[in-house]
């Protein structure tokens, strides 16, 4: 019954992302500004424009995919507490809580940098300070939940050596790495359908992991997601009629973050988000080349930039996949360990 309550959880987040979807998109679209000639130039602490993003598309879609998992969980644990009532109110519901919590945090950070675009004088998004400041903010907050609700590891396993305890340097690392996982999330969002595919492997993977580690039930939280993303997809595939946003980003890197710290293991966020710590460490080399050269190390500028020239804009979706595939294959084998 546990597994029809998935079904259940999967196919409804694809529809309620459907519907939604059919609903927000006409009003996002009317939300974007008139497109200028000659972007402004960014202030001082501000990023520059992206050369990547497309340029006319409505952004925010990640509300349509957060609104219908929502809804999606909620119907899907319901299930999975008529089959077994001893879970509600127990460990497992604080634990779906707080991966789900996670998410949301992270979020709320990014659609208050998604709104700030939309001030004719912001069209950048917040500055760094503050933006990086939101971010950082919702990693401690996520974290702290995490550590009230006695769900926060204090290690992790590692190929070869084991489990490692890390101490009082978890708390930290867990932050740091949530708060690396939203940045590098939001590079990637100005490609179509990157993100959303990446994280839709990714959920798959977080399923197969759960299950092998006795969190069966828990999983009806990838799998809402998963069908989510896949209804998204409709309109973020190429060509890209809709963007995620940095609401959209940053709640699949809490997600992708904060369900695995959830149930004690951060090694598998480590793995799960492979796509965008390799987006994060090519945007990573670049700042570092052009302090230190004065010059770009990338022509293309970013990952995904590159591949789109090298292979077209469909082959930044086929690679990310790709990446994510090979992440959640390596976090099902470490999940075995």
């Amino acid at each position: 019954m546990i597994r029809f309550a998935l079904i259940v959880a999967s196919v409804l987040g694809f529809a309620l992302t459907a519907a939604v979807g059919n609903l927000l998109t006409p009003l996002l679209r009317a939300l974007v500004p008139p497109e200028k000639e000659n972007a402004p130039d960014p202030k001082p602490g501000q990023d520059p424009p992206e050369p990547s993003a497309p340029r006319g598309l409505p952004t925010m879609g990640g509300l349509c995919f957060i609104i219908g998992t929502l809804a999606a969980v909620g119907v899907g644990w319901a299930v999975v507490c008529m089959v077994q009532p001893e879970l509600l109110g127990g460990g497992l519901t604080g634990r779906l809580m707080l991966g789900l919590g996670g998410g949301f945090l992270l979020g709320a950070a990014g659609l208050a940098d998604d709104l700030a675009r939309l001030r004719p004088r912001q069209v950048l998004g917040l500055r760094t300070g503050p933006r990086l400041a939101l971010e950082a903010l919702a990693a401690a907050g996520t974290v702290a939940a995490l550590w009230l609700g006695g769900c926060m590891p204090t290690g992790l396993t590692l190929p070869l050596a084991g489990y490692c305890e890390l101490g009082g340097a978890a708390a930290p690392l867990w932050a740091l790495l949530l708060l690396a996982l939203a940045e590098s999330a939001r590079l990637a969002g100005s490609a179509d359908g990157a993100a959303a595919g990446a994280s839709f492997v990714a959920m798959l993977g977080l399923m197969g992991a759960e299950t092998i580690l006795g969190f069966f039930p828990l999983a009806v939280l990838p799998a809402a997601l998963a069908g989510a993303l896949m209804a998204f997809l409709l309109w973020n595939f190429y060509p890209a009629r809709l963007l995620p946003g940095a609401v959209g980003c940053l709640f699949l890197a809490g997600a992708v973050g904060a369900i695995p710290l959830s149930i004690g293991r951060g090694d598998l966020a480590l793995l799960l988000g492979l796509p965008f710590w390799a987006e994060g460490l090519a945007a990573l080399l670049q700042g570092i080349w052009r302090r230190a050269k004065g010059r770009p190390l990338f022509k293309a500028g970013s990952l995904d930039a590159w591949l789109r020239r090298k292979g077209g804009p469909v082959s930044v979706f086929y690679v990310f996949c790709a990446l994510a595939l090979a992440g959640a294959l390596a976090a099902l084998r470490t999940a075995q360990l």
